[in-house]
């Protein structure tokens, strides 16, 4: 029965010293996301970096964060690594996904960009804001059947949507395709009635 206790109260003590570290471990975590929360509102980002790199960690959010401090800081290959280890972490997250976009497109490597956003829209394929980007790289690559097969999908789902309809229209214009161009330059100008791109494009049509 002695054994018995002693051995009970050992599981206990292990127990409470688990929670207690555990809960230490958290409270300074914490307070190294307060900290680094100040120091990005202050620009002083090289801090703000420290006092998460301060915590010892490694976790999802803790990589999350420091991809994007990285990324303010413009040290673009350490953002770009915090966002993939992000990811190596939550293999799903769309989040991190965008995240990794930014020092990616920041170096000029658009083929990895598209390639991201690929990865995005296996995962959402209804995606909107990768779908449209994707359009808008294929687009920039002067590959309009793939970028009217990419904004078409964003057009679906938010048919009066400004930028979607006026890539759509400049898409079709390249195509030579007037008529549907014009549909949707007009759709353009009824969201907004001020573009001045939207404007001069459909006045050409008409000239």
């Amino acid at each position: 029965m002695l054994n018995f206790s002693v051995k009970y109260f050992r599981i206990l003590i292990l127990f409470f010293t688990v929670c207690f570290f555990s809960m230490q471990a958290q409270e300074s975590l914490e307070t190294a996301f307060s900290k680094s929360y100040l120091y990005e509102y202050e620009a002083q980002y090289s801090k703000a970096i420290k006092a998460l790199l301060d915590a010892n960690t490694d976790n999802y959010q803790l990589d999350f964060r420091l991809g994007w401090l990285y990324y303010l800081s413009k040290d673009y290959p350490k953002s770009e690594a915090y966002y993939r280890k992000a990811i190596a972490l939550e293999n799903n997250s769309v989040e991190a996904r965008f995240g990794l976009v930014l020092p990616l497109s920041s170096l000029g490597n658009w083929n990895a960009v598209l390639g991201v956003y690929m990865e995005v829209l296996k995962l959402d394929p209804n995606n909107s804001l990768a779908n449209y980007r994707s359009a808008l790289i294929y687009y920039n690559r002067k590959d309009y059947t793939n970028a009217l097969a990419y904004v078409m999908r964003v057009t679906k789902m938010y048919p009066f949507d400004y930028d979607s309809n006026l890539l759509q229209a400049k898409i079709y214009l390249a195509l030579a395709k007037s008529a549907e161009a014009k549909k949707y330059l007009q759709k353009a100008l009824e969201y907004n009635p001020q573009s001045e791109e939207a404007k001069t494009l459909i006045k050409k049509l008409d000239n």
